[in-house]
């Protein structure tokens, strides 16, 4: 494509259908462009894992320790699913909402990693894979919503008549999942950059029958749409795809806008977009995908590099040094040559004789020949011995540079010698996992930038009643404080509260140590015990420094992996204890004052008199009208006269006889008030 034909000014085509179709199409045709020396290289190196050859390399042999590097680096890197680590940002026990909401999430990001829906150990174990070999590993996030249509019926006055409400038809969400897709490494596409931070769109090839395209854009549009994908001469064809494909499919390609925030749809054999909505994930990053595990790149250009590329060198001489050895080998045979008239020195060879003379028939001719000796010449095996030793060494030498270059070590390999010792084993082990640290690393960011991705979509996107259902909130030491869950739930729903007050990690994607897991629990109990015994001996002593020792105890926890599953208990443990040193304060004070302890215990005594006394009046009310109750029918005009007025007289002095317990009540504190001030003043 010609410079004409560059875009100089991205708003400007946003002005017709037309123009943003036409965009869109040489974006993804330059992208195509800049990446074709990748996805031509990433072919040869898939070729090579596979071990394709064609008819000219057929009858080499190879020594194809490359598929053996891929595997081995493949285990170090990923060999289980991670465990999904959420916590609160901070750390801090009295933030009760960010532990129940992070303890929360944890179990609805964790409850279907091994589902098929989400499948996060087979993508993982894809996009590691084509990290290794071809140089580009990726996975797609998205949101799969399940609804169904209910009916609201018609609710009316009874009285009225009216409509209070209308029937209607409404969709209710009845399962939300977040699902992971593995991209291939040469279906994902993004715009053309320097380093990954300059990208302005992501974007990727799905491939769907017409049935799929009548179900996602519609059987109009799926009737235009042409069926033209065919993987033998797709500019991303590689080795080992299949090719004998019966069903037809389409190339659409899905492109996600940073800029402007929204995803496009389109197909190239379709001169319009085929869809176009405004950023329906509502991302931090915006992107559905991970930074993409990216071999070697550099900050002139984002586009990869394989490994093998890097050590083609190494492993064609390799190639060509083992070729050569399997020739040696082939030629290291008991041969040579031998006087045509002896025929009885070739009987010795050919027939199979034992503790046999083989007659001759001259025999002072063939003595004077030499006997054997003279007459028989073998082929010199001494030369080709040597020759075949100093390959040898070779192919061990070039191994050993493939072993510097790829940071595999012997040890790793599970080589050593027996006269190395336990230390020197320990040191070359430390020495190899420094060497693939980085790497490791960069797979465990991998991860967690996907599981990020997904706890995001959660908190966004799910019906809070789901999330209470995947987190299995119900049966958590929280479901006993209703209040608690639903502000947790409630932090998650907020944007700022995910962001500040929630952490998400990976961990465990390297071969567990089951011995080294047995032992870090030893520890840390044995930990555990020792600081609570001299934890416990400080805080009756100096109770004022139990905070700081919690504190402590929390820094130490966090120390160990596996800690921050006692978070919900200690941190209940902390704020039960806190409570009861508070009031054990609190009484302690109380008890320190006899004076104040002496006059509460009187108030608490008149108030306890004053309230006998208004239950014996109430008994005494209660027997009159009673009595009243009696007489009513005989002088039941009469006695409802008379009995009111006796209610009024006894409301009257019941008024009167109350005001005079307060007025007492007053006056006995102002004298206890008095005397207690009195005391004071003498006492000072």
């Amino acid at each position: 494509m010609s410079d004409k034909n560059n875009i100089k000014s991205a708003k400007g085509t946003d002005k017709n259908p037309d123009t943003k179709y036409r965009r869109w199409r040489d974006e993804i045709s330059k992208a195509e462009k800049e990446l074709r020396s990748f996805h031509d290289s990433g072919q040869k190196v898939v070729k090579r894992f596979l071990d394709e050859r064609d008819g000219a390399e057929g009858a080499t042999r190879k020594f194809n320790i490359f598929t053996t590097n891929v595997g081995i680096m493949q285990s170090s890197l990923y060999a289980n699913i991670p465990k999904v680590s959420i916590s609160r940002r901070f750390d801090q026990f009295m933030d009760e909402p960010a532990r129940v909401a992070a303890m929360l999430l944890q179990n609805a990001v964790m409850q279907d990693m091994e589902d098929n829906d989400c499948n996060f150990d087979q993508v993982m174990r894809e996009a590691v894979e084509d990290r290794l070999v071809p140089g580009l590993g990726q996975v797609w996030v998205r949101l799969d919503t399940e609804v169904e249509e209910k009916e609201l019926e018609e609710i009316t006055d009874p009285m009225t008549g009216e409509v209070i409400q209308s029937a209607a038809i409404y969709e209710q969400i009845t399962e939300q999942e977040v699902e992971l897709d593995h991209v291939h490494w040469a279906d994902f596409i993004y715009s053309p950059c320097r380093t990954w931070s300059e990208r302005r769109w992501v974007g990727r090839r799905v491939y769907m029958d017409y049935d799929a395209l009548s179900d996602r854009f519609g059987k109009e549009l799926a009737d235009k749409i042409p069926l033209d994908y065919k993987p033998d001469n797709q500019p991303n064809a590689t080795g080992g795809q299949p090719v004998n494909e019966a069903l037809q499919r389409a190339t659409i390609y899905e492109i996600w806008d940073r800029v402007e925030k929204r995803v496009i749809w389109l197909s190239k054999g379709h001169n319009e977009l085929l869809d176009e909505k405004d950023d329906p994930l509502q991302l931090e990053d915006f992107d559905p995908c991970p930074r993409p595990l990216f071999a070697l790149t550099s900050t002139s250009n984002c586009v990869a590099r394989a490994d093998f590329v890097m050590m083609q060198d190494q492993y064609d001489e390799m190639d060509d040094v083992n070729n050569r050895i399997s020739l040696l080998v082939a030629a290291c045979k008991v041969v040579g040559v031998y006087d045509s008239g002896s025929t009885g020195l070739q009987k010795l060879l050919q027939e199979g004789v034992e503790n046999t003379l083989v007659p001759v028939d001259n025999w002072a001719m063939f003595a004077e020949k030499g006997g054997i000796k003279g007459q028989v010449d073998w082929l010199p095996l001494d030369t080709v011995i040597a020759a075949l030793e100093r390959l040898r060494q070779a192919r061990e030498d070039i191994k050993a540079q493939i072993y510097e270059l790829t940071g595999i070590s012997d040890i790793v390999r599970g080589n050593t010698k027996a006269s190395e010792t336990l230390g020197a084993q320990k040191l070359k082990a430390n020495f190899a996992s420094v060497r693939i640290q980085k790497l490791q690393d960069e797979v465990a960011r991998f991860a967690q930038d996907i599981l990020r991705i997904k706890a995001q979509i959660i908190c966004k996107h799910f019906d809070p009643s789901i999330i209470l259902k995947m987190s299995n909130a119900k049966y958590t030491p929280d479901a006993a404080v209703p209040p608690l869950i639903q502000e947790a739930v409630q932090l998650l729903k907020d944007e700022e509260g995910f962001n500040w007050r929630v952490k998400v990690q990976a961990d465990s994607l390297g071969q567990q140590d089951y011995q080294m897991q047995k032992q870090e629990k030893v520890e840390f109990t044995n930990a555990m015990a020792t600081f609570l015994q001299s934890a416990a001996t400080t805080i009756k002593a100096m109770p004022p420094s139990a905070p700081m020792i919690f504190e402590t105890l929390k820094f130490a926890i966090s120390g160990f992996k596996g800690g921050q599953e006692l978070e919900s208990v200690i941190d209940q443990g902390i704020q039960a204890i806190m409570q009861d040193m508070e009031q054990q304060k609190q009484a302690a004070k109380q008890q320190s004052n006899p004076e104040q302890q002496k006059m509460q215990m009187e108030m608490q005594k008149m108030q306890a008199e004053l309230g006998m006394d208004k239950e014996r009046l109430q008994m005494e009310q209660q027997a009159k009208m009673q009595e009243l109750g009696m007489k009513q029918e005989a002088h039941r005009m009469d006695m409802q006269f008379k009995a009111a007025e006796h209610q009024q007289k006894l409301a009257q002095d019941q008024s009167k006889f109350e005001q005079s317990m307060v007025q007492s009540q007053q006056k006995a504190m102002q004298q206890m008030v008095a005397d207690a001030r009195k005391d004071n003043e003498n006492a000072e």
